[in-house]
């Protein structure tokens, strides 16, 4: 029977239950276990860059009507377009870029003059687009939720959950990357709006991060498990027996089987974290902290697991007989 027992920590039910076993079986108090402060993206505002604005003059706007850029500027220039910020603004910059050349060259022979100036301003957007890049990724509500922890830990991983939100990340990636061919908008403002309201990747960078905190917070408990269980002395105590069976039957089922869930999905996440790279220096320091995580996660559980190795050893007991 277990000993009186404290409520799981929210989404660490398994490893709660495995630490609770090992406690009672050897006659030790339960590991309380400490919340370590999460990892947050640095905020938006220190991440602000000044950009330098291109300005098209009234009267040249007026005479672009007739081509693409003319409803683009006119859109930018309104109340809601001076409002859009983030991954969607970075879809009309490129829009209005792409509009810009095609306007330049079909105003070649008609107005070779208003052309120039039209070329001059699309290759003054073009040599800024680095920099709006970069602007739209830091302030984007979309991306600084997938790179955030949340404040609970995903309970179950759930492939099918996660399936939507790649589609959508590959759509954000699509206006990121200027070799590829933009979505539609009501695609992008879709995608944007599925990743700014769902926190099942914020909750899984939190289970990766609790997960950690919680099994390194159990090396006391399993530090002397071989002293502590009797298999240094004569002979193989019944506690020794029934220790064997807890690591078998908690840590190596759903313990394990929980944390290779939650690992793999980070993996396959990683690519599209390290996509989400800039040249901001406390940007690539939180991404780094992100896509490690998961690597963090298995090593510290090797090193959990080497206890146990050890146990094994010194009580004479066949891994997994």
């Amino acid at each position: 029977m277990l000993s009186a027992c404290s409520p799981a920590p929210e989404g660490l039910s398994h490893l709660h239950d495995y630490q609770q076993r090992v406690a009672n079986t050897l006659n030790q108090p339960a590991v309380n276990y400490q919340p370590v402060p999460r990892i947050q993206p640095p905020s938006a505002r220190d991440l602000r860059l000044l950009i330098e604005r291109i300005e098209i003059s009234l009267l040249d706007a007026m005479r672009l009507d007739a081509c693409a850029a003319g409803p683009l500027i006119a859109e930018r220039n309104s109340s809601l377009g001076r409002l859009q910020q983030g991954v969607l603004r970075y879809f009309y910059d490129r829009q209005l870029t792409e509009a810009l050349q095609l306007c330049a060259k079909q105003l070649h022979n008609e107005n070779p003059e208003l052309a120039k100036r039209v070329q001059q301003q699309a290759e003054a957007k073009r040599k800024l687009m680095p920099q709006l890049r970069t602007q739209a990724i830091t302030q984007d509500y979309a991306i600084r939720n997938i790179i955030s922890m949340a404040d609970r830990p995903l309970a179950k991983p759930d492939s099918s959950t996660l399936a939507p939100l790649f589609s959508a990340m590959n759509t954000l990636l699509q206006v990121l990357d200027d070799q590829a061919p933009l979505p539609t908008e009501p695609e992008l403002i879709a995608a944007l709006e599925r990743l700014d309201k769902d926190a099942y990747i914020a909750q899984l960078w939190r289970a990766l991060h609790d997960n950690h905190a919680y099994i390194q917070q159990l090396e006391p408990l399993v530090s002397n498990l071989s002293h502590n269980a009797g298999c240094l002395s004569a002979g193989v105590p019944k506690r020794a027996q029934v220790l064997r069976q807890v690591f078998i039957a908690r840590f190596s089922g759903p313990v394990q089987r929980h944390l290779n869930a939650l690992t793999h999905q980070a993996a396959q996440l990683e690519p599209y974290i390290q996509a989400l790279d800039t040249p901001l220096p406390a940007w690539q320091t939180h991404l780094r902290h992100i896509v490690a995580l998961d690597d963090q996660v298995k090593a510290i559980t090797r090193n959990h697991v080497q206890y146990w190795q050890q146990f094994f050893r010194d009580c004479e007991f066949t891994p997994g007989a």
